[in-house]
């Protein structure tokens, strides 16, 4: 318990020496009396003294607990915790009032968004007060402050906050604390320093919050407007393509759901993508599952799209009814590309079944032997063969990936024509078995000045120590191609034994991530190099005379190792909102000049923005006001903005036609409302603050009325004198 006014407490402790004065002064005195006989006089006063003591103790005890009573009601007992920032206390105050604007505060319990109740009680800490000085801030994904420091401009912040509201953005908890701080800190030292924070705490917002940006003797209030139990609530979490969709070939879209509620769902999800020329490959599907309480589940569905380019959809909850709606659906993004066209570059006789050559057209070019029979036009050919003395240079260029295996010496102009294919963004991959494709690679490097790096420099193996029966002894599991493997990649490995290549000696300057595999005598076995635009990796071993070819793993090392060097294992990063955002367009997207970026509602399909190189789209939900920028840069095209707009889909066009694009998304751990344990805020998390938290059922500070029941006890004491002399009248 604790008390609003502490002097009357002070007070009553001398009070209290009245009534023993008062008893003190009235006690009767002895009297004189001439008596022939004193026993029956003794036996009288005896039975007069103990009901006279009784009488004298009870009318005492009622003095002094009406004179207590009194000094605590007038003290206005709190019977709830005092809170450590008063709205009401007075003196000079430096007060930083910030409220959570998280997608997770527009959660509605029994009818009312926790956002309604963050307002209402931050408003309460906004009222004016001699000597107060306060700011607003507004905490989503970046926080936004209404003056650049402490003001007096009460009703400025009143409509500041009465126009806020959630947006669809997670918290900034550590930024928001840090501005916190700078402002509380720049206040001067005699003043009193408090934080009021009003948010829902919700727990993977605030798991890692860190007090240690705001200074040590801030009274920090955590206002709370999380209900007692969290609401419950189903959301999709994530719409995505594990693996590069394929023109023609079949696909597969996984959507992921999460049950943030006690009980397991039962869900259905709509899937509908947007198609190419209006109505070409659009689709429309229904998944449904059973996802148990506090889990996700992962739905899927296979798709094949016949025409190339880029789609844009979502995947809406179906029949669903919970605390966030905005959750419910999520937009996506999708590439689909054109069958990967490959040259390979091959001294080796094509007609002949026993070579390495041939088998790499097999895997290259799985449908390669079906183009003659389908009667594919020349130019739309897979898997183009040449001989390094006859290359079609524009046939070559056409390739995503240009193939290398025992093409003898190459010339220095083809050696020039490889690199500047890689500057353009192609892939080179460089099967190296003979001791003069040590001279072709220390050529295309120097080629390069520069641009070029691999981690190992390459050299014919001694004729004293021939390379055989090798194996891979260092892997980087984790990386393409051997992360496909997963679990089982020991055991698909361990069989294969190489021969043939190079010997190599490491660069000391050269980037560690990018020697991929070493052989059991330390020699490299994969290298892989990235330059600005293109990609090249050297395969060092002779497929002829290794068995990897007849295993089970060449297939799909393979595919990874080409997907790597054509980007088409690479995902774009999920974009969130109110986010800044820097990406790279892909370099067949052009120049800046030539494009538009479009903002689209991938539930309606239709733009909402459009401009040239640069363009503004108000975002209603967010209030962020950002399609981006387009820059050239020196690797490329970057696309730029501030902060990523509200949830939708946005597309780089050019001509009228999409080369790019992404969709804006809510992050998925908003839709988790369970809150974290106040015990936590006040102890780990504190750092030795002074934290207090107060829960959203917690009583008000002045609705306290104890008061009231002590003064009636004061009367009912000062009642009860009158009670014990009628009793015990003389």
């Amino acid at each position: 318990m604790n008390f609003i006014h502490l002097w009357p407490l002070y007070a009553a402790a001398g009070a209290i020496a009245i009534p023993l004065a008062v008893h003190w002064l009235t006690r009767p005195r002895p009297k004189r009396y001439p008596l022939s006989t004193l026993r029956f006089v003794r036996e009288a006063v005896e039975q007069r003294k103990a009901r006279h003591r009784l009488r004298d103790f009870l009318i005492l005890a009622a003095r002094t607990a009406a004179i207590l009573l009194l000094a605590a009601a007038m003290a206005r007992p709190l019977w709830s915790d005092r809170p450590l920032v008063d709205a009401e206390s007075p003196g000079d105050t430096a007060r930083v009032v910030l409220v959570d604007t998280s997608q997770s505060m527009a959660a509605i319990s029994q009818g009312t968004a926790a956002y309604e109740r963050a307002r209402a009680k931050a408003a309460d800490y906004l009222a004016f007060r001699p000597g107060l000085h306060v700011n607003l801030l507004l905490a989503g994904a970046e926080p936004h402050r209404l003056f650049d420091g402490l003001s007096t401009n009460f009703q400025a912040m009143h409509d500041e906050l009465a126009g806020s509201g959630p947006l669809p953005q997670r918290l900034n908890l550590a930024t928001a604390l840090r501005r916190a701080g700078e402002m509380l800190a720049a206040s001067a030292a005699s003043v009193r320093r408090e934080l009021v924070v009003v948010s829902d705490f919700q727990r993977t917002s605030w798991e890692s919050a860190d007090f240690s940006a705001i200074p040590q003797d801030t009274r920090i209030e955590l206002e709370s407007v999380a209900p007692a139990e969290p609401p419950a609530n189903l959301a999709v979490l994530r719409v995505s393509a594990p693996e590069q969709i394929v023109q023609g070939r079949p696909g597969r879209i996984e959507v992921e759901v999460g049950n943030y509620s006690p009980a397991s769902r039962k869900l259905r999800v709509a899937l509908e993508i947007e198609g190419t020329d209006s109505e070409a490959d659009a689709a429309a599907y229904q998944l449904a599952g059973i996802c148990e309480a506090n889990q996700s589940i992962t739905l899927s569905q296979e798709v094949t799209f016949a025409r190339p380019g880029w789609r844009a959809g979502h995947a809406r909850l179906l029949d669903n009814d919970d605390a966030l709606k905005d959750d419910d659906v999520r937009r996506f993004a999708l590439e689909v590309r054109p069958a990967p066209r490959y040259a390979l570059v091959s001294r080796e006789i094509a007609s002949r079944t026993d070579n390495s050559s041939f088998y790499l057209e097999r895997a290259l070019a799985p449908f390669a032997a079906r183009q003659a029979e389908s009667h594919r036009p020349a130019e739309e050919t897979l898997l183009a063969r040449f001989d390094p003395g006859q290359i079609d240079d524009q046939a070559v260029a056409a390739s995503d990936l240009i193939v290398l295996d025992h093409p003898g010496k190459l010339s220095d102009q083809a050696l020039r024509r490889l690199w500047g294919l890689v500057e353009r963004g192609r892939g080179i991959l460089y099967f190296a078995a003979e001791a003069v494709d040590a001279l072709n690679l220390k050529q295309l490097v120097s080629d390069s000045g520069g641009g070029l790096q691999l981690p190992v420099e390459f050299m014919p193996a001694s004729a004293s120590r021939p390379r055989r029966d090798l194996f891979l002894s260092d892997v980087r599991r984790d990386e393409s191609p051997f992360s496909v493997f997963g679990d089982t990649l020991k055991k698909t490995i361990s069989p294969l034994r190489f021969s043939g290549g190079l010997a190599s000696r490491r660069l000391e300057a050269a980037p560690p991530d990018e020697l991929l595999a070493s052989f059991n005598d330390r020699s490299a076995a994969l290298v892989l190099s990235q330059t600005s635009a293109g990609s090249m990796a050297v395969f060092n071993a002779d497929l002829g005379d290794s068995n990897l070819i007849g295993s089970s793993a060449f297939v799909p090392m393979l595919t990874e190792l080409v997907d790597r060097l054509t980007n088409r294992n690479d995902r774009v990063a999920p974009q969130y909102c109110g986010e800044p955002l820097a990406i790279y367009l892909p370099p067949q997207a052009g120049l800046a000049a030539e494009l538009s970026l479009d903002r689209r509602d991938s539930t309606a399909g239709s733009a909402v923005a459009t401009a040239g190189a640069e363009s503004t789209a108000i975002s209603p939900a967010a209030g962020l006001a950002t399609v981006g920028k387009l820059t050239d840069e020196g690797a490329g095209v970057m696309w730029r903005a501030a902060a990523v707009g509200s949830p939708g889909v946005y597309e780089a066009r050019r001509q009228g036609e999409p080369v790019f694009m992404f969709a804006s998304e809510i992050p998925a751990e908003e839709s988790d409302l369970r809150p974290l344990d106040p015990s936590v805020l006040k102890t780990r998390l504190a750092g030795g603050r002074n934290v207090d938290f107060r829960t959203a059922d917690a009583a008000g500070h002045s609705a306290d009325d104890a008061w009231t029941w002590l003064a009636v006890a004061c009367v009912g004491c000062l009642l009860s004198e009158l009670v014990f002399l009628r009793i015990f009248r003389v």
